[in-house]
């Protein structure tokens, strides 16, 4: 059977190998060597067959990034990924593959910035990178001018279930792309330096304002003459709902921000007002990123509704009132107080969220189109795992001061990344171990000068099980 070629406006021509969910998505084998699963909608060229296709040149292998670093941080890089993590300054340098997951990464960053927002869902297993992902999705969105609000869930801090608390840990650790200082007080800052700015804010906002935290908040520092009294109104908005006595020199009444109940609305809504101001004084929106969703698993039945309520708020906050899988009347009110889930239809507001694959997980099917859901797996070319090495390598001999020997090194680069690849593809290690057997080979090499490269890969060899 003659196979078919399909082209890809970003990976060029490649062979179509499997079509899934009713020909939603594409399995494809790139000339380049790599494989991925895609939309088929971003195919653009008509499919033909393989047969008359013209001989294709292979892309140029990619330039290699510089290493942002210097000795003592390549030092500290080595250590992390000795225990399999790659630290967050390292992220876009030592990322293995994902080279598919990082255009959809762009793609949603530029429909957040162009329309109201966007989601992604990032679902794979233990060890995977999920992480390392949202690391990596937090740098590119710094690039493109966002603020990025992260957050790590847990079951005592930060809980799935309690909206407040997300929210607090997202606002406290906002970070900016033209400062290193954090929370929310520099956005508070920049927008009370210019007046237009709170007013337009005002008059978008679509509660009454002495009802709304942030518009209230902001009206009332316009005139406030006490730097106590802004910090105290800043850590209220940030999520300290008890209103400490200094804020009232300048918000004598401020509106209540709940703890307990059906409070997801009300979150929701704030994180779009932030988003908004962000707008309006000139960065391009927020992302909000959010780790650890697994411990959705580990909730009892009232609390998965609230981490639901939570999850879906944000949902239909970033893609809309018509995004056509969440009805945002299903979403519940608070039983005191009523709130949109979004402050404006355009919050400019990118939301991702990872989660491992099992059978007690959200259930982001129901909740996200497919196109907005990223699955990380073990679905890495030798390639890929090549050219982490050889960066690897890098990172190794600045971090102690050596060049390698020509002769050793270069047979451990030629043998051991098709090692690594081929246990990887056997589901014998995950990319966590992969990364700590790889920088034990390089420590091997580096502190035996009698230690062969033969040697070392024969035990790798048999380590693997290759």
């Amino acid at each position: 059977m003659a196979t078919q070629t399909v082209h890809h406006p970003h990976f060029g021509a490649g062979e179509l190998l499997k079509t899934y969910m009713g020909g939603y998505e594409w399995e494809v084998l790139f000339a380049s060597g790599r494989r991925f699963r895609l939309p088929a909608k971003e195919f653009s060229a008509e499919s033909y067959h393989a047969v008359a296709t013209p001989p294709t040149t292979l892309a140029e292998p990619p330039a290699r990034l510089p290493l942002d670093t210097d000795q003592f941080r390549a030092r500290q890089t080595l250590e992390a990924l000795r225990v399999g993590i790659v630290p967050v300054q390292d992220a876009e340098t030592l990322t293995i593959g994902l080279e598919a997951e990082r255009v959809t990464l762009d793609r949603a960053l530029d429909r957040s910035r162009e329309r109201g927002g966007d989601v992604l869902a990032v679902i794979g297993d233990y060890g995977f990178g999920k992480s390392h992902f949202i690391e990596l999705a937090a740098r590119r969105a710094l690039r493109e001018n966002f603020l990025v609000a992260g957050a790590s869930l847990d079951l005592v801090e930060v809980p799935p279930g309690k909206a407040h608390k997300i929210y607090e840990a997202l606002v406290t650790a906002l970070r900016y792309p033209d400062t290193q200082r954090r929370g929310l007080l520099p956005l508070v800052e920049k927008a009370l330096a210019r007046p237009a700015v709170i007013s337009e804010f005002v008059r978008l906002c679509p509660r009454e304002v002495k009802e709304c935290p942030l518009a209230a908040a902001l009206l009332a520092l316009q005139d406030c003459p006490s730097q106590s009294a802004l910090e105290a109104i800043v850590a209220w908005l940030s999520g300290q709902t008890k209103p400490q006595p200094d804020m009232k020199i300048c918000l004598k009444r401020p509106p209540r921000l709940y703890i307990t109940g059906e409070n997801a609305r009300q979150y929701s809504y704030l994180l779009t007002g932030i988003s908004l101001l962000a707008t309006l004084v000139g960065y391009t929106g927020m992302a909000v990123l959010i780790d650890e969703s697994e411990h959705y698993s580990l909730l009892r039945t009232m609390q998965r509704e609230r981490a639901d309520s939570f999850f879906q708020s944000m949902i239909v906050s970033s893609l809309g009132l018509n995004n056509g899988r969440i009805d945002p009347r299903s979403i519940p009110d608070h039983n005191r107080v009523e709130y949109p889930v979004s402050y404006t239809s355009e919050p400019h507001l990118f939301f991702l969220f990872a989660l491992t694959e099992s059978a007690d997980r959200m259930p982001v099917g129901t909740w996200l189109a497919p196109s907005h859901l990223v699955r990380l797996d073990d679905r890495f070319i030798e390639k890929d795992i090549r050219e982490f090495y050889s960066t690897l390598l890098r990172y190794h001999a600045l971090a102690y001061d050596y060049t390698p020997a020509a002769d050793r090194y270069a047979d451990a680069a030629a043998v051991a990344p098709g090692l690594l690849a081929r246990a990887l593809a056997q589901h014998r290690i995950n990319l966590r171990e992969l990364i700590r057997s790889a920088v034990t080979t390089c420590d091997l090499l580096y502190l035996y000068a009698d230690y062969t490269a033969d040697a070392m890969i024969g035990e790798l060899k048999a380590g693997l099980k290759v």
